[in-house]
């Protein structure tokens, strides 16, 4: 009788060897907050949601976000670098806001190298330049050849000081070797609007808000800042193209960051998670028809990619003597 009991123990044993091993994920928290930094209905918020349904579906975990915007996103990313890395609560921000934030603010209450950890890119929006159709400009050449007429000859609404329609076109007169005129807006919308209605010249910003007005006649998109040409826009001319130079205009890049606190191991595990939540031609489409690219690289491109921005808008800031407002 021994013998048999020792016979079953055995079997039992050999039997949970030859079972595949549970894979344990280091995704612990069964909800997870994705906190944006911006209004409701924006593009990194609808981004953020779409990521959460699909990560949800992937994992069964429930992906709540929640909305805190102000202060050029220093609100939320504050929020997130206070917060515990056990992958409970993560962020979706423009991560040009991080790098240009120590720029342009005296105390920040966090420091994004140590108190925030990169997770994945996201979203990959290219940037468009576009004057108002009064202006009597046909294409970039003509647009510099204005903008060289005198100092200030052009006024280029941005989203605010410090924001990514600033920098950018800042960055492209840079290379260009001329001199606008900045008038800050508190967002892209209401800059556009001051386009449309003639009080300012030009304006630089997303696909999807030119290609909405340009098919009015009411403003003319000139360039973009892709590398190559896009189902989106085809007709708009690359930076290369125009005779500019190319890489002067940024994109703006939606990323997922975590608390510093947590592990690299996790950081990549989550990397993975969504990178194939992401892998959606459906989902791929949707946004490729707003103009926004979904491509998510290792965390490690991303930290590398900041710390190239940060050592040209750092320059860059300084030189225009940009403050917050």
């Amino acid at each position: 009788m021994a013998s048999l009991k020792s016979l079953f123990v055995f079997l039992a044993l050999a039997c949970t060897l030859c079972l595949p091993a549970r894979a344990e994920t280091p995704w612990g928290p069964e909800q997870v907050r994705i906190v944006v930094p911006y209004p409701p209905g924006t593009e990194p918020d609808v981004l953020a949601r779409d990521l959460g349904n699909q990560l949800a579906r992937r994992t069964g975990k429930v992906f709540v976000v929640e909305n805190k915007p102000g202060a050029n996103a220093i609100i939320g990313a504050g929020n997130v670098a206070k917060s515990a890395g056990d992958g409970s609560t993560l962020l979706m921000v423009d991560r040009l806001a991080l790098v240009a934030n120590p720029f342009l603010y005296a105390n920040l209450p966090y420091d994004w190298r140590k108190e925030l950890k990169p997770v994945a890119d996201v979203g990959h929006i290219d940037l468009y330049v576009a004057v108002r159709s009064s202006l009597g400009v046909n294409d970039y050449k003509g647009f510099m050849e204005k903008a060289r007429t005198g100092r200030g000859a052009i006024n280029v609404g941005t989203g605010g000081n410090g924001h990514v329609s600033h920098l950018g076109i800042a960055m492209l007169a840079a290379s260009e070797g001329v001199d606008f005129t900045y008038v800050p807006f508190k967002g892209v919308a209401p800059a556009l609007t001051a386009l449309l209605g003639g009080e300012v010249d030009a304006l630089m910003a997303g696909g999807l808000v030119m290609s909405q007005q340009a098919q009015g006649g009411k403003i003319k998109v000139l360039v973009s800042g892709a590398d190559q040409h896009s189902g989106f826009m085809p007709e708009v001319p690359t930076l290369a193209e125009a005779g500019g130079k190319p890489g002067s205009i940024p994109s703006t890049v939606f990323s997922v960051f975590a608390p510093g606190t947590m592990s690299d191991a996790l950081a990549a595990h989550i990397n993975k998670e969504i990178r194939m939540a992401m892998d959606d031609a459906a989902l791929r489409g949707n946004y490729g028809k707003r103009g926004v690219e979904i491509r998510v690289p290792a965390p490690e491109q991303t930290r590398a990619e900041m710390e190239r921005d940060a050592s040209v808008y750092g320059p860059l800031i300084r030189k225009l003597g940009v403050t917050a407002q």
